[in-house]
């Protein structure tokens, strides 16, 4: 497979995550040093990632990505995409269309996500 190939397939294992709250297969796929801005502009970290699928803060109905593009730059890849997004955040309904970007590195334990960013771009 390739580099592309390998990241979209972790693209789809990370929405599936997301979704079932699969904490396990998350911290599999995000590095230990992320930095994740969120669509209000708040930094995230991966323990409070994790610890918001865990304690079932986040919960993710549905999370349809739709528009990938990835973009290889410096044994980086890019990875722009847009989604349909439904859930509860602490109990408050979230929905919309998103766009994000992650970056994706490769190393000793494959593909993770090293930084990314959301941004709400629209109503469902």
């Amino acid at each position: 497979m390739n580099q592309k190939q390998d990241v979209l397939n972790c693209e789809e294992r990370l929405r599936a995550a997301m979704v079932a709250g699969d904490v396990e297969t998350l911290s599999e796929l995000i590095e230990d040093d992320l930095v994740f801005t969120g669509p209000m502009g708040d930094v995230t970290t991966k323990t409070e990632d994790l610890e918001a699928h865990r304690s079932r803060t986040l919960q993710i109905q549905q999370l349809d990505l739709f528009e990938t593009a990835l973009h290889p730059v410096h044994g980086f890849i890019v990875a722009m995409t847009k989604a349909k997004l439904e859930a509860t955040y602490d109990q408050h309904p979230v929905s919309g269309i998103f766009a994000y970007t992650r970056l994706w590195h490769k190393g000793a334990q494959g593909w993770r996500v090293a930084a990314g960013h959301c941004s709400r771009i629209g109503d469902l």
